[in-house]
């Protein structure tokens, strides 16, 4: 019987402008050689593609090439004023039928200013689905992130918590602030730092990611499973949190 359930909160596949990429087999070979059951996927190439194309080039991928639905795509989100997307009633509902559970925003490139009112219309909606939103775009941006929270204080959201050796002084704030806030944490390499979070804001707001193909999966579950934390906090981080954030979504 496997230990533990792993299912990976950052990954991202399809070619990007400069360079190939993995695609779903490159990702999945990934995951068998380390052990990851389920991943989420976003497209590599939305901010260049678009996000409608890259919406539905990835639900084509995953139909292609995932038989086993080990996979599931993220949805990337534009403003209203355009209408590129349909109203959010029509939009929630094709991501129901796509099977599509999870949001993201790539607002500079797509140019436009993430915030109410941009946003606000999708958003709301997305608050009252518990649509998780990754904000993975705000990477290094913490001034506008810290702005967009202000505006969607009730926002079901992942952050990126990593930048090589963790940024615990920007990140706590926001754990501290807004209960929807959660933690994925590629890229953050601050083993004893998992611990020290889980016991601060509970262990239900960290999820474990890779942030492949830019890291292996390897380095962030080798540090998980040497958090210190017990079996019952290491299993809800690797994979149980993002599970359940998923079920429950759209419901």
């Amino acid at each position: 019987m496997k230990e533990l359930m792993f299912f990976d909160a950052c990954c991202r596949v399809g070619d990007g402008v400069e360079r190939p990429y993995p695609g779903i087999s490159g990702l999945l070979a990934d995951m068998d050689h380390f052990g990851v059951d389920r991943a989420l996927v976003q497209h590599n190439s939305a901010g260049f593609l678009g996000a409608e194309n890259a919406n539905r080039i990835l639900v084509q991928m995953l139909e292609k090439e995932d038989p086993e639905k080990r996979l599931e795509c993220v949805w990337n989100l534009l403003p209203s004023q355009c209408g590129e997307l349909p109203e959010p009633e029509a939009f929630f509902s094709s991501m129901k039928e796509n099977g599509v559970h999870a949001l993201t925003l790539d607002p500079f490139s797509h140019r436009y200013i993430p915030c109410r009112l941009t946003l606000g219309k999708y958003l709301d909606e997305a608050v009252k689905r518990k649509v998780p939103v990754f904000l993975n775009c705000f990477a290094g941006k913490w001034d506008d992130l810290y702005a967009f929270l202000r505006e969607f204080p009730d926002l079901y959201c992942v952050v990126h918590g990593g930048d090589k050796w963790g940024r615990d002084r920007h990140l706590r704030p926001l754990l501290e602030a807004y209960a929807g806030v959660h933690v994925e944490f590629s890229g953050y390499w601050v083993p004893e730092g998992i611990a020290d979070l889980a016991k601060l804001y509970g262990a239900k707001r960290l999820l474990y990611a890779s942030g492949f193909p830019r890291y292996n999966q390897g380095a962030s579950m080798l540090q998980l499973k040497h958090s210190g934390l017990d079996a019952q906090d290491i299993a809800l981080i690797a994979g149980k949190n993002l599970e359940t954030m998923l079920e429950e979504s759209l419901c």
